[in-house]
């Protein structure tokens, strides 16, 4: 049996799944997501898991080269956009309506039980190799 790391089933294989440049959306519990996206849906009550445990969670599994978050997110909810970038991101602001374009394009989404506005991350996934 697995001693640490993920160990959802769904969320684990999804995550060994991604390939260099493969993008990936961690969401609040309101983001739309399209029809037919692969969606490991967490969120149990409004709430849990949190956005910030969910995405410390995730990201301690993958190598991330780049991220986006829509441009509300400074203002309307800081500590997100505070928590993003003690993570390791610096996610790029993208109006909102771009952002949920871009999320389209995603491999999958990790849905949590956040209820704050914008706790959304997208992500594009590195590779660990050193130069």
């Amino acid at each position: 049996m697995q001693r640490n790391g993920i160990i959802h089933h769904e969320l684990a294989g999804l995550i060994a799944g991604l390939r260099h440049t493969d993008t990936f959306v961690i969401s609040d519990a309101g983001l739309p997501l399209p029809p037919g996206m692969p969606v490991v849906d967490l969120g149990y009550r409004y709430g849990q898991p949190s956005f910030v445990d969910v995405t410390e969670t995730v990201l301690a599994q993958i190598v991330v080269e780049h991220s986006w978050v829509t441009d509300q997110v400074r203002e309307v909810n800081p500590a997100v956009h505070a928590a993003l970038r003690s993570f390791g991101l610096e996610p790029e602001p993208v109006h909102h309506d771009e952002f949920k374009a871009r999320v389209r394009d995603a491999k999958f989404a990790v849905r949590t039980g956040e209820d704050t506005f914008y706790a959304n991350v997208l992500c594009r996934a590195g590779v660990p190799f050193t130069p």
